[in-house]
């Protein structure tokens, strides 16, 4: 059903989150475009989740070519349009991902029906939120407001550990890599596979800025029982570092250290 005119009256241009929502909210289900894997343009359909503390939330299934392309390429538009009041509405911004388990039940509670696409498999399930974000309004009726409104990044959400480019920083890690390898400290089992999830949070990180940097070592140290498990562990673990920014070899030992993570949990 097509917004009447009170709805364009009744938005707050100063409130660029809460005028985000009610678009959301209205113009749902929202088309995505995305690049595709082969580097040419994807469009497809995307309803949204929940907001919470300035962060919009969408599901999606690790298996879907949805969740492939946009870590390959993390840029999203959600767009969709009033054709009666002549309104196009489009959210940009850059897909960042998170399984933290709270956000993943929350979503499940506001769209069931992508439990059910995966098969009722929690574990497939991903979500996503978005950073540097932009709403925008376009109008053809001069009674419309045109908006064009930068979104704060939200506050409170996990996004993961940022790692400085330096040589300095990946020599470090390849020392604790090759140490957690050889020597495997004696540590409380319980312990030692948030220690494990830890080295897997630094790795995906690693991936990202050193992507010819050999990573063997941390699929043969950090050793789980089952897929689940390692899943679990690393979420805990992300969650108890948090946003950490590493900027110097001394970070690295700081958070790839037990006596660390035993005092977080």
């Amino acid at each position: 059903m097509s917004p009447n005119q009170e709805f364009y009256e009744g938005l707050d241009p100063k409130d660029a989150v809460g005028t985000t929502l009610s678009f959301l909210r209205t113009f749902s289900p929202l088309y995505a475009g995305t690049v595709g894997l082969d580097g040419r343009p994807q469009v497809r359909l995307a309803d949204f989740a929940f907001e919470k503390e300035g962060a919009f939330y969408f599901l999606t299934l690790k298996s879907s070519r949805f969740y492939a392309e946009l870590s390959k390429t993390p840029y999203l538009q959600l767009c969709n349009c009033d054709p009666e009041a002549g309104t196009v509405f489009r959210l940009s911004g850059k897909a960042c991902f998170t399984e933290d388990e709270a956000i993943i039940e929350r979503g499940i509670k506001e769209r069931p029906d992508m439990l059910e696409r995966a098969g009722g498999e929690r574990k497939m399930l991903i979500a996503l939120f978005l950073l540097e974000a932009q709403t925008t309004l376009e109008a053809e009726k001069a009674s419309v407001p045109e908006m064009n409104l930068r979104l704060p990044d939200p506050n409170g959400v996990l996004i993961g550990i940022t790692i400085k480019k330096k040589t300095e920083l990946r020599d470090r890690l390849v020392r604790v890599l090759e140490r957690r390898e050889n020597e495997p400290p004696a540590l409380d089992p319980e312990l030692a596979r948030v220690y494990d999830g830890a080295i897997f949070v630094f790795a995906e990180a690693a991936k990202a800025i050193w992507p010819r940097m050999d990573i063997r070592p941390i699929e043969r140290a950090a050793v789980f029982e089952t897929w689940d498990e390692r899943e679990k562990y690393t979420a805990l673990a992300a969650t108890l570092i948090g946003n950490a920014v590493i900027d110097s070899p001394e970070d690295i030992t700081y958070w790839l250290n037990p006596d660390t993570l035993k005092g977080l949990l």
